[in-house]
């Protein structure tokens, strides 16, 4: 999934930033751009100008339409900005204007490929840090991990390690290699939330080695952002609210099982979206697909569909308040404990399309961590 000539002076850990584009699948004349054409643009246009690797979510845009996001790791240089200022452009001439959304993360950001002693920076009073892992699936000669087998290394080595909650995404990675062929492999992301100490420090590891071993892997991608804002329900102290409105990003995590009854379907999940919070904030949004689980107080795997919403908005109170509607319907709707809430205090925005741009630049994430229920699902 990533082929990144390791340093030799510190062959682990990388000054890397994370971009992400968000590509909408649909042109300014309404026409759908397919799977085959995308997946053309990505060989052709963007793997070639970032050939060390890349990773692809599946995802839905507002009104349901299909998006795709990209997302890269790579050095913060001249070089590479033009790169995706190219790529930026090639789209929107090719599929008429079609919309991108273009997010940098390079605050408090460490990226590491394999075992690491510095990976998280630990403090003497623990806080919360958000930790994704990149697994490829890709066994070299041999085959691939399957659905089976990774589910079963997510549940019998990743949760025992961090019962509290963890959420899989679905996505394709990618790079070329020296022969500039073009090597694609099934993979999944698990997004962790989780304590800056050294135990959770040997825990990451330890899954890392783990994997690397049992799947006979070359590496896997561990991105550290160590300011995040959480909290798992209504909170008046959500958002910073300023007195010049700037907007800020806030990621929606939502779980599908009602307790006892059975599990929100994607209907009924669609109408939400649909009727409570695209009216709410109707200037976009985008919807992920995922899996959440934890381990309960008996040691059983909880297993639970999930949707992940994000959201670009204005700090300001009326939002601030609309973000807390979304969160008491959901809840009171569909019996459930809780809504996990991640909020990104500062961004940079530019719109546009072919004619002006459209760039978003996400440059640090402002934490205060609230923690009232036993497990999350994130």
């Amino acid at each position: 999934m990533f082929d990144f000539n390791l340093s030799e002076t510190n062959p682990e850990t990388h000054l890397l930033i994370q971009q992400d584009l968000s590509f909408e699948l649909n042109t300014s004349t309404g026409e759908q751009i397919s799977e085959t054409e995308f997946q053309r643009f990505v060989d052709n246009v963007i793997t070639p100008r970032f050939p060390d690797g890349l990773t692809i979510f599946d995802a839905k845009g507002e009104n349901r339409e299909k998006t795709k996001v990209v997302s890269l790791f790579v050095e913060n240089t001249a070089a590479n900005n033009d790169a995706t200022q190219e790529i930026i452009d090639a789209y929107c001439q090719q599929f008429q204007e079609a919309e991108v959304v273009q997010i940098g993360n390079q605050d408090d950001l460490t990226i590491s490929f394999g075992i690491d002693d510095n990976l998280i920076n630990s403090d003497r009073n623990p806080e919360l840090i958000q930790v994704d892992l990149f697994f490829g699936r890709d066994i070299s000669g041999v085959g691939e991990v399957s659905e089976q087998q990774f589910q079963s290394f997510v549940d019998n080595i990743i949760t025992p390690l961090f019962p509290d909650g963890l959420t899989v995404f679905d996505a394709n990675g990618q790079f070329q290699n020296s022969n500039n062929a073009i090597v694609e492999e099934k993979s999944q992301v698990v997004s962790l939330i989780l304590e800056d100490t050294e135990t959770n420090e040997t825990a990451i590891n330890k899954i890392t080695s783990e994997y690397i071993e049992q799947f006979q892997q070359e590496s896997v991608l561990q991105a550290v952002n160590e300011d995040v804002t959480v909290s798992f329900g209504v909170d008046e102290d959500l958002i910073d609210n300023d007195r010049n409105p700037e907007l800020i990003q806030v990621d929606l995590f939502f779980g599908r099982d009602i307790s006892g009854v059975g599990e929100v379907s994607e209907q009924q999940f669609q109408s939400f979206v649909d009727n409570i919070i695209t009216p709410l904030f109707p200037d976009g949004l985008t919807v992920f697909d995922t899996n959440g689980q934890f381990q309960d107080s008996n040691g059983a795997i909880i297993e639970e569909k999930s949707q992940v919403v994000s959201l670009i908005l204005e700090d300001t109170e009326t939002n601030e308040t609309a973000i807390n509607e979304i969160v008491n319907e959901y809840i009171e709707q569909f019996q459930q404990e809780s809504v996990l809430i991640v909020v990104d205090e500062d961004i940079k925005t530019q719109s546009g399309d072919l004619g002006s741009d459209y760039t978003l630049e996400r440059m640090s994430d402002k934490s205060e961590i609230i923690l009232n229920f036993d497990h999350y699902l994130f």
